[in-house]
């Protein structure tokens, strides 16, 4: 008997993990999303004539996290929830569907020097690393005009 419910459990187990839905690029397209705010997020590597060197931006302690809301080709981003503080408009270019080019919209706000400079820049190339729970891990990257590489390693979620 004790072999029964224990053959009858473990089957069932299989069962469940075999019907989990196992996320892939194209869940990231559309939808309400995450960015949790990690140290990593704050390192860049940079690869230029022939040497890389690091560097970590300081910080905003008062972002936890950030809202990514996304619709075809367009991403709204705000810091810690919809409707905190003013958004950050981007357009997304899908190269495929795990990789994006992302440049700031002029159209919808004033640009920043810095958001100025990564459009003139042909904005950031966003590449999946790999995919785990709920989660994407990817690798953002710029190439300078310079031909300087910038790149940050982040993550992503579904709400």
């Amino acid at each position: 008997m004790k072999k029964t419910k224990l053959l009858l459990i473990t089957l069932s187990l299989i069962g469940l993990n075999s019907c989990a839905q196992k996320l892939t690029c194209s869940d990231f397209k559309i939808g309400t999303f995450y960015i949790p705010e990690t140290e990593a997020m704050s390192k860049y590597t940079i690869e230029a004539n022939d040497s890389i060197a690091e560097m970590t931006e300081k910080r905003d302690l008062s972002i936890k996290k950030w809202i990514v809301v996304r619709e075809k080709s367009i991403q709204i981003e705000w810091k810690n929830g919809i409707g905190n503080g003013i958004p950050e408009y981007e357009i997304i270019e899908w190269i495929d569907d795990c990789t994006y080019r992302l440049t700031y919209d002029s159209s919808k706000a004033e640009l920043s020097e810095d958001k100025k400079w990564v459009n003139e820049n042909n904005g950031i190339v966003v590449t999946k690393t790999k995919i785990e729970n709920n989660c994407l891990y990817y690798k953002a990257t710029m190439t300078t005009n310079q031909g300087q590489n910038i790149s940050q390693d982040g993550i992503i979620c579904k709400e």
